[in-house]
C-alpha cells in the first residue's frame, strides 16, 4: 500500500506519534490517508497497540526493511529538494492542495490568518520558513524574475519543472517570492498590466500560466518621480510602479465623457490617449508620457514637463465639470435667463398655458425648488437629451442637446409672447412677430398657441 513504510517509519521513531497534534504534517499525508494507512497497518499485522502507544511488529519491521524510504533528491535531479509533505510530489495538484494554496495566497498577500495544523500553514513550515529544504530553489526563481526582463510564466515553469519539481512547488515558491517583491514588480495578463495582485490572479496564474508575464519594474532613482508622485497623492514616492497606479486609479475614476471626448486641448488628448493604452508602465512614465507632453525622454525632463503634467490632470479632472457648466450657461442664455429663479417664475406664469408633453416635463424640472443647482442642470440636460446623465455624455450628446434647447426656447418664447408675459430680450425679427402675436384676437392667440404647444 502507497507510503505504507513511511507511516511504518514514523511509528518505530516515535511510539506516540499519532497523539501528536501536528502529526498529518511529520507523516506528510492527508488526514484521510493517516487514518487508512493506519488501519491497514493494524489490521495486517504491521503495528500493535499497548496502551494507546504504537510499536511495530516483526512483520511491521520486515516491510520496512524490504520497502525503505528512497531520497526524492536523485541523481537524475539533483536540485530537487527533499520534501515531506507527499501531496506536493504529485504531478496533478489534489483538491486538498488547491484549497490550501488558495488558503495560503489569502495569507501572503491579503493578510488572513492561518489555521493552525492546517494544509497551508503545513505548506508554510515545509517550503517557506527560512531553514527550508526549498530555500535554495526559491532564491533561483527570486533571481529568475528580478532579472529586469520581462518573462513568460510558461518559460519560468518549464525551465523549473525540468528540476524535477511539480508545478505545485513551483508556484508555491512562486507565490512567495510575488508577494515579497510586489512593489516593484509588474503584472500583465493576456499583455495588459494588472493593479492588483490577489488570490484570484494568483489562481489564474496557476491555472492559466500562457496568459501571464512578469517584469521588474525598478528604474533609476530620479529626483522627479517624486514629483511627479505628489500630482495624485499626497506620500511621495519614487517607485514608479506606485506612480503608474495612483495614475491608472485616477483614469479609472474619470466620467465617461472625460474618457471619450475630444474637447480638450491636443496635449491632455494625448496624455490621456496615451495612458488609456498603456501596456507597460515602465515605458509609460519613462517614454510615452514625457515625449507627448515635451517631447523628451524622462532623464531629460524638467520643470516644464511637471508644469504640463499637473495642467493635464487638472484639465481632465475638470473637464466634464466645465461641460456641465457650459450645458447649464447654454440653457440660461438660450432662454434669455440670468438665473434659475428668473426662468422659474417665467414658466410659473404661463404654466397653465402649457399643453405639450416636453414643455410640461420641462416646467417640472426648472421649477423644482429641493434640488441644489448641479443636479438641477442634470435632471434637465437628461430629459431633453432623452438619454444617459451628462457625466456620460460624448461631444455628440452635447450638440444634440443645444439643438433641442434651442428648439424648445422658442416653443416657450412663442407661449409668452402669446399670453402676454414676455420680458427678455430676442432678436429683432424675433421680437417684431412676437408684437404681431400680441396684436391678434384672444381666439387667433389660442388657435396659434394650440399649434405651437402641439408641435
Amino acid at each position: 500500500m502507497e507510503y505504507l513504510n513511511k507511516l511504518l517509519f514514523c511509528v518505530e521513531k516515535d511510539s506516540e506519534i499519532f497523539k501528536k497534534s501536528d502529526l498529518n504534517f511529520i507523516v506528510g499525508l492527508t488526514n484521510t490517508q493517516v487514518k487508512d494507512l493506519k488501519k491497514y497497518a493494524i489490521t495486517n499485522g504491521f503495528v500493535r497497540e499497548e496502551k494507546k502507544e504504537f510499536f511495530l511488529t516483526e512483520e511491521g519491521k520486515k516491510y520496512l526493511n524490504e520497502n525503505p524510504l528512497k531520497s526524492w533528491s536523485c541523481k537524475e535531479f539533483p536540485k530537487r529538494p527533499e520534501i515531506n509533505l507527499e501531496y506536493l510530489k504529485l504531478e496533478k495538484m489534489p483538491p486538498v492542495l488547491t484549497k490550501a494554496v488558495r488558503c495560503l495566497a489569502r495569507h501572503l498577500l491579503e493578510g488572513e490568518e492561518l489555521k493552525e495544523n492546517s494544509v497551508e500553514s503545513y505548506l508554510m513550515r515545509e517550503m517557506l520558513l527560512e531553514n527550508s529544504t526549498c530555500t535554495t530553489i526559491k532564491q533561483e526563481i527570486e533571481k529568475y524574475i528580478l532579472c529586469g526582463k520581462k518573462i513568460k510564466l510558461t518559460d519560468l515553469f518549464e525551465k523549473f519543472t525540468s528540476y524535477g519539481l511539480t508545478k505545485s512547488i513551483i508556484g508555491i515558491l512562486l507565490l512567495d517570492v510575488l508577494a515579497k517583491n510586489i512593489n516593484i514588480l509588474a503584472i500583465y495578463e493576456k499583455m495588459q498590466f494588472q493593479l492588483k495582485f490577489n488570490q484570484l490572479m494568483f489562481d489564474r496564474m496557476i491555472f492559466c500560466p500562457q496568459n501571464f508575464e512578469i517584469q521588474k519594474t525598478i528604474m533609476e532613482e530620479l529626483p522627479i518621480l517624486e514629483k511627479i508622485s505628489k500630482v495624485l497623492s499626497a506620500k511621495g514616492t519614487k517607485n514608479i510602479l506606485d506612480i503608474t497606479k495612483a495614475l491608472i486609479y485616477f483614469m479609472r475614476d474619470l466620467e465617461k465623457y472625460t474618457l471619450h471626448t475630444e474637447r480638450l486641448t491636443k496635449k491632455t488628448l494625448r496624455f490621456r490617449n496615451v495612458i488609456l493604452n498603456a501596456k507597460d508602465p515602465i515605458s509609460l512614465f519613462y517614454r510615452d508620457i514625457p515625449q507627448v507632453l515635451s517631447g523628451k525622454l524622462l532623464p531629460e525632463c524638467n520643470k516644464e514637463f511637471l508644469t504640463e503634467y499637473k495642467n493635464s490632470i487638472k484639465e481632465l479632472k475638470s473637464a466634464t465639470n466645465n461641460m456641465i457648466v457650459e450645458v447649464r450657461d447654454f440653457f440660461f442664455d438660450s432662454f434669455k435667463a440670468q438665473s434659475r429663479k428668473e426662468l422659474s417664475e417665467r414658466f410659473e406664469k404661463v404654466e397653465e398655458y402649457i399643453g405639450e408633453k416636453e414643455l410640461k416635463i420641462l416646467f417640472n424640472n426648472v421649477t423644482e425648488k429641493n434640488a441644489d443647482e448641479i443636479l438641477w442642470i442634470n435632471r434637465i440636460a437628461t430629459f431633453i437629451n432623452k438619454s444617459r446623465v451628462p457625466k456620460d455624455w460624448s461631444d455628440e450628446d452635447v450638440a444634440d442637446f443645444k439643438v433641442k434647447v434651442k428648439d424648445l426656447a422658442l416653443k416657450f418664447y412663442a407661449i409668452e409672447a402669446t399670453v402676454g408675459t414676455v420680458e427678455t430680450v430676442v432678436s429683432k425679427d424675433v421680437e417684431k412677430v412676437l408684437k404681431q402675436l400680441q396684436a391678434l384676437s384672444k381666439v387667433e392667440q389660442s388657435i396659434i398657441l394650440r399649434r405651437v404647444v402641439s408641435g
